[in-house]
């Protein structure tokens, strides 16, 4: 895997991610999960708009087409102090625009709330090019189940992991977690290589077990380097 430096270009796939900076965690309850997810369905627009609140989120969502979208949200998980996103960029520089509005507007957002000031994620968004359908296939699946992945590993490390999180598993099949937001994802880019649902689930679920089992056996070695990004 290796970084682009170069702009991100339209009709391709990224792994977009980020955390908290100094690792704090930047999602305390369900309501900052909430959202930040409205504000990655409400933002993701071409046109400049007055707010959450003001734009009478969800309601006038559908009063735009899908030609107006910046990216194409393909799959997501928000953890604690990080979130992974798998999208594909639908206009110039729609990626960078949305990130930048999403990021500013969570911050704002979480301050207020919190009755702090200064940065809260970690510089900008980090990008990975998603360069086949394998790849795309199985990045799909490790952030449809992230947060399984560090339930497991941290429980081996520490004794217990955080159970706060959202991610898009539901939206291709899986279980709806109580408390999860209305679907935003696109998920015919994943699905079409799966003859139904259900053979996308075990393949998704025996990926991540190999990545987690490959992660438990390198803790076990006495190696804590990460074979993937968190």
């Amino acid at each position: 895997m290796s970084y682009r430096k170069e702009e991100l270009s339209n009709g391709e796939y990224y792994h977009i991610y980020n955390r908290g900076i100094d690792k704090r965690v930047v999602f305390e309850d369900a309501q900052d999960f909430f959202q930040f997810l409205q504000m990655l369905d409400l933002f993701n627009h071409k046109e400049a708009l007055g707010g959450v609140e003001k734009y009478k989120y969800p309601i006038n969502l559908k009063q735009r087409g899908k030609a107006s979208l910046l990216v194409e949200v393909v799959a997501y998980c928000i953890n604690g102090n990080h979130y992974h996103l798998l999208l594909r960029q639908k206009s110039d520089n729609g990626i960078s625009r949305l990130m930048q509005k999403v990021g500013t507007g969570y911050a704002m957002y979480f301050n207020k709330k919190y009755q702090r000031s200064g940065s809260l994620f970690q510089g900008k968004f980090k990008s990975i090019h998603i360069g086949t359908d394998e790849y795309l296939k199985g990045l799909s699946a490790y952030i449809n189940l992230n947060n399984i992945m560090h339930q497991s590993v941290k429980s081996k490390q520490r004794g217990k992991a955080s159970l706060l999180y959202r991610s898009s598993w539901w939206e291709y099949g899986g279980v709806k977690e109580s408390g999860a937001f209305h679907q935003i994802c696109d998920t015919s880019a994943i699905l079409k290589a799966f003859n139904t649902k259900q053979d996308y689930l075990r393949f998704a679920k025996e990926y991540v077990n190999n990545i987690v089992k490959m992660r438990q056996d390198k803790l076990e070695l006495g190696d804590d380097r990460e074979l993937f990004l968190e």
